[in-house]
């Protein structure tokens, strides 16, 4: 698939946020459990001067359509286990995968390929209408609320399975829950602020 370099940089391994993805273990998390995904490729536009979260498209190999990023965010930001499928042509559009969750899935393939088998295509057509819905909705602004709510969500995200962690590791001390807290939205709060810094960011003309 060719692209208007013109006007699109394109985003592709070896980008250092695609390494990032590839190689952080803790990203298999949200790959395998909460069906987070990074398409291969996403093209930005160099012409606008909206904020890099208004101003990223996801390209369909199969129908060379150009979609808006945000149509896979708010709530259709989860549940893709099977990748993203394009609005247009309800083909699969390639998405990396981080190397922890491929290590798990190789050592656990017996119990996820039939589930693949019986759930993929009622996964499919779930995902049509999700896609279809978030078409008719207002996309995503860079707002201050936006960056809010991301921290909040991944500190809440972290809190949860740290505490999933000690739990299957020896229990968990009641008294440390509060410190335990403390650090993840911590963690949350920077995480939400290098997200505005990042997606915020505006093209200087």
């Amino acid at each position: 698939m060719k692209f208007d370099r013109e006007k699109y940089s394109v985003w592709k391994l070896p980008n250092l946020l695609l390494i990032h993805w590839v190689i952080n273990p803790a990203l298999a998390f949200n790959e395998l459990i909460l069906g987070q995904r990074l398409p291969k490729i996403t093209l930005i536009d160099k012409t606008s001067d909206a904020p890099l979260l208004e101003r990223q498209y996801i390209p369909c190999p199969h129908c060379e359509s150009l979609h808006d990023a945000r149509l896979w965010s708010k709530r259709n930001a989860f549940g893709h286990w099977f990748g993203y499928v394009c609005p247009s042509c309800s083909e699969k559009i390639p998405c990396l995968w981080n190397l922890t969750s491929l290590l798990i899935l190789a050592v656990t393939f017996p119990i996820w390929v039939p589930i693949k088998h019986f759930c993929e295509s009622k996964w499919l057509q779930f995902e049509k209408q999700r896609l279809s819905k978030a078409q008719h909705q207002p996309l995503v602004k860079a707002s201050p609320k936006l960056w809010l709510k991301l921290g909040v969500l991944f500190g809440l995200i972290m809190f949860i399975v740290t505490l999933m962690a000690k739990g299957a590791t020896g229990g968990i001390d009641p008294q440390n829950i509060p410190f335990y807290a403390l650090v993840n939205f911590s963690a949350g709060a920077f995480v939400g602020l290098m997200m505005k810094v990042f997606l915020g960011w505006k093209k200087k003309r």
